[in-house]
């Protein structure tokens, strides 16, 4: 996605996924937990363990509909019969409905054989923070994922929302976060590895307006994301604070037998010019962000280190 562009619905896309034509669509996302529906500029990607199953894009006044076949296993797979481009009618919208299931089933034999574990992990972070049952109790909401930019592509971009009452209530004093996501230990060295993440992190952040820019734009996401019930909150954002952005890393299923993630965090510095430098552990097996369970480098280090 190049700069110039802004995540974000039309009035009448709004419209129409809250009380209109694509309505069903956006009820079957909050009904079916294995959906995750994201806001693009003036279109929708709907993900499927972490795949896009559905887009949706207003073009040439109306919405248009796509499935990316590179999950069809075979070349000459059908996707099912009468499954329109061009959504007019409801029942264009039941086409796509009833097709669902099997683009699923395609979709689950396509990640047997090209597995994605760290998209996977990306929606249940959402699912749980956003609309889960312990959403209310967390403390930051997703606003963005696989979200791609002049130094690379963020895995998740998060609002800092502190649960308790009085900071809930607070719209104005909003933090920004930038999360990465780890699967294995295979992902936390060379170009995708902790310090190039760091590196590029670091340079993204180093000009102010386009952090405001992106902050404007993930107001934006998250109050439309809200006004579709896809956050479970009782406030839009008016306001992000001035704090250095927090970039968490979730470094799901280290083995703490291998050394690798202990050489690499030494070889980090402890602080970022730019950034805050932390670490997100689970709460007891869980995917729900609590702040007391986010740790800056040192501590993490030294709470850890029989785990590192």
């Amino acid at each position: 996605m190049s700069l110039d562009k802004s995540r974000g619905l039309s009035e009448d896309f709004l419209n129409e996924l809250e009380k209109g034509l694509l309505s069903p669509i956006l009820d079957l996302v909050k009904i079916d937990a294995t959906l995750c529906l994201e806001i693009r500029e003036n279109y929708i990607n709907i993900y499927y363990r972490g795949g896009n199953i559905l887009r949706i894009e207003k073009t040439n006044g109306c919405y248009a509909a796509s499935f990316d076949r590179k999950y069809l296993i075979e070349e000459t797979t059908r996707v099912p019969a009468n499954l329109p481009a061009k959504l007019t009618s409801p029942q264009d919208i039941n086409s796509w409905l009833l097709a669902i299931p099997f683009l699923k089933n395609e979709m689950d034999l396509w990640f047997g054989r090209n597995p994605k574990n760290e998209r996977e992990f990306q929606q249940l972070i959402v699912r749980e923070n956003n609309l889960g049952r312990c959403a209310k109790g967390t403390d930051y909401f997703i606003c963005d994922i696989e979200y791609a930019n002049s130094n690379g592509r963020f895995d998740l971009i998060a609002v800092r929302w502190p649960s308790s009452g009085a900071e809930r209530k607070n719209n104005k004093n909003i933090g920004i976060a930038f999360i990465e996501m780890k699967y294995c230990d295979g992902a936390l060295t060379g170009k995708a590895g902790l310090k190039e993440h760091l590196k590029d992190m670091n340079d993204f952040l180093s000009n102010q307006n386009r952090l405001g820019s992106l902050k404007i734009e993930m107001k934006n996401v998250f109050n439309q994301m809200r006004r579709l019930k896809l956050i479970n909150n009782q406030k839009d954002i008016a306001q992000f604070n001035e704090d250095k952005p927090e970039y968490i890393f979730i470094l799901a299923n280290h083995d703490p037998a291998s050394s690798v993630l202990k050489r690499e965090l030494e070889g980090l510095p402890a602080d970022y010019p730019n950034l805050e430098l932390k670490f997100a552990i689970s709460n007891f097996m869980g995917y729900g962000l609590y702040r007391q369970n986010i740790y800056d480098l040192n501590s993490f280090q030294r709470r850890f280190k029989e785990q590192i």
